[in-house]
């Protein structure tokens, strides 16, 4: 049986790579559990902050975009603080998910079980493991499920530790943490300029964004800090540069 205290053994052991706890842990969880993508959150009572840890291209473009379109199991999982998930994607889940389960079908995903990581009262974010077949996790993988969870939680915590007179209700956070919100704070912000410009609303302006990204083969991030910039400017009636 998988153990919180055997994985954070395993992640500690690798993390001389270099690569963060967060990533580390998120890829330890896929290949024990056999699963398509592993994601991690970071979110407060406010909602969606930022994605901090995946094992991959998969779990990473399904992570952002919950992100982008508000809605999915990662932001359920936190919101209500229980674990929720879908064994089959393909299933009734359009009313559920309308945007991110077809987003999922089209990744390769079919089913995925999101864990929230809170503590004390206190929502931090989401697990969430993907799969790439319909189906429940056995009792066993509900078991280490639940472990990489409780795994992710010091793993956050450890990361804060290491600020002083630092915790997870303010706004300093560990560099592995901080950097991801702060890309997202710059996505928030061109998404309010792009609607107050535009003349359309926030979730328009989002798309407008997302959809320019798309077409020009760029990274939201990237779109966002050129509008902002003023290097580029999106019109509702197209996604071209003027």
């Amino acid at each position: 049986m998988t153990t919180t205290t055997q994985i954070l053994a395993a992640i500690g052991a690798r993390h001389r790579d270099g690569k963060p706890l967060t990533d580390q842990l998120c890829i330890d969880c896929e290949q024990s559990l056999g699963l398509a993508g592993v994601g991690m959150t970071l979110m407060n009572a406010a909602g969606h902050q930022a994605v901090i840890g995946t094992s991959g291209a998969v779990a990473s473009r399904l992570e952002e975009i919950q992100f982008d379109l508000g809605e999915g199991p990662s932001l359920d999982a936190s919101r209500y603080d229980r674990t929720v998930g879908s064994d089959d994607l393909g299933d009734g889940v359009l009313l559920r998910w309308p945007a991110f389960a077809p987003a999922a079908l089209a990744a390769g995903v079919r089913a995925v079980t999101a864990v929230p990581l809170s503590v004390g009262g206190v929502r931090l974010g989401s697990l969430s493991m993907y799969r790439s077949a319909p189906g429940r996790l056995d009792v066993q993988q509900q078991t280490a499920a639940q472990a990489y969870g409780g795994a992710a939680v010091v793993v956050l915590l450890h990361l804060q530790d290491r600020i002083p007179s630092v915790d997870l209700t303010r706004d300093a956070l560990h560099p592995d943490l901080g950097a991801p919100v702060a890309h997202r704070a710059e996505i928030h912000q061109a998404t309010g300029f792009l609607s107050v410009k535009a003349s359309v609303g926030m979730t328009e302006a989002l798309l407008l964004l997302r959809a320019h990204a798309f077409a020009a083969d760029r990274s939201l991030l990237d779109v966002a800090r050129d509008v902002l910039a003023g290097r580029l400017r999106i019109h509702p009636e197209e996604s071209e540069d003027d």
